[in-house]
């Protein structure tokens, strides 16, 4: 049985569970047709709470693997709770004729059991699936280029995301940083400061747990915070202030507005769980001397829970929202009004850890 969701540029598939089990034999078999002529290398990336194995197909993805994931990735694990594997391949060739020449088709989703379990994004030439049965996880590409790959964001986060999620613990879209084991949750949708704080923060000594994406769990009522990621996006114009910033370049993102960089020589800034005490929401301001202040919880919660959900394209899953919510709910949340002097909000941050919580 199959039915189907047609709107402009995408098409949805309810199908049957024995359809898409034939689906997944068949990304086994196109995996190991791939291996035939191309080495497999194993690598582990080690997310605090869950270890997820990949298989990767191509060694010339593994040095952008080593570079996105330096904090987190192993040769070797005793256990791993998922498998991913990556290989390169023309996603398109997985479609029928028909479906290959809708030109103004951008994305094919195929649903089972009202979940979705393999996602075509045919303008950026990825496929993405999850077997649920076997937590076993498929990403395709047409290609591997600095441009392909960032127009689908952050490497592999599709995939790390639903391993992380249980009822205690999920991927998040926020910030984390802290001293001496007190940590903040720094939360805030993009273009918010929220990059350029944790970055000068890092720049400044910071215990270091991310920019931009970590993972969350509860644990006897603390919440955690685990590192995910070795790099960084940063405007031109913030890169350019941070000019005592240590890392290497790595790439442009497709529309020329991020640089990607490789901050791995903060390894010994990187901390693998630092408990979280208190969520901080930065607005930028015209002020001269940032200040931070209590604030709503409802606003800074509700900003953490949408952007992440947003992200994940989750935003309509009320269940998924009620799961980030139950982790940061007990909280106490502050809002730091940023000025344009870094040094002054890395000062502000630092009193406000060592003096207030």
């Amino acid at each position: 049985m199959i039915t189907e969701n047609r709107g402009k540029e995408y098409i949805i598939f309810n199908v049957s569970k024995n359809i898409v089990e034939s689906y997944y034999r068949f990304l086994d078999r196109q995996f190991v047709n791939v291996s035939q002529t191309n080495s497999v290398v194993t690598k582990y990336l080690d997310l605090g709470i869950k270890v997820i194995r990949l298989k990767i197909a191509n060694k010339e993805l593994l040095p952008r693997v080593e570079q996105n994931f330096h904090c987190s990735l192993k040769n070797e694990s005793k256990h791993y709770d998922a498998t991913l594997y990556v290989w390169k391949d023309d996603i398109k060739t997985f479609l029928s004729d028909y479906y290959r020449n809708l030109t103004d088709l951008k994305y094919l989703c195929v649903d089972s059991e009202n979940k979705p379990v393999i996602k075509f994004f045919l303008d950026k030439d990825i496929l993405n699936a999850h077997n649920v049965a076997t937590n076993n996880f498929y990403f395709v590409a047409k290609s591997f280029s600095d441009e392909a790959i960032s127009k689908f964001g952050h490497l592999f986060v599709h995939s790390i995301y639903p391993v992380t999620l249980t009822a205690n613990s999920s991927l998040a879209h926020a910030a984390s940083v802290g001293i001496d084991n007190k940590g903040v949750l720094i939360c805030a949708k993009g273009g918010s400061g929220k990059s350029t704080l944790a970055v000068s923060c890092l720049i400044n000594g910071f215990q270091y747990v991310s920019d931009d994406y970590l993972i969350l769990n509860k644990e006897k009522n603390i919440l955690y915070s685990y590192p995910i990621y070795s790099m960084i996006t940063l405007s031109p114009q913030i890169y350019n202030k941070l000019t005592n910033l240590k890392s290497k370049f790595m790439y442009n993102n497709y529309n020329n507005t991020k640089y990607t960089l490789d901050i791995s020589e903060y390894d010994e800034n990187f901390v693998k769980k630092l408990p979280i005490k208190t969520i901080l929401f930065p607005v930028i301001s015209n002020t001269l001397n940032p200040y931070i202040e209590k604030t709503s919880k409802a606003k800074a919660i509700t900003q953490f829970v949408y952007s992440t959900a947003k992200q994940m394209d989750q935003h309509l899953n009320k269940e998924y929202i009620k799961t980030l919510t139950s982790l940061v709910k007990d909280l106490d949340c502050y809002q730091i009004n940023l000025s344009q002097d870094l040094d002054k909000n890395v000062r502000i941050l630092k009193d406000f850890i060592l003096k207030e919580i």
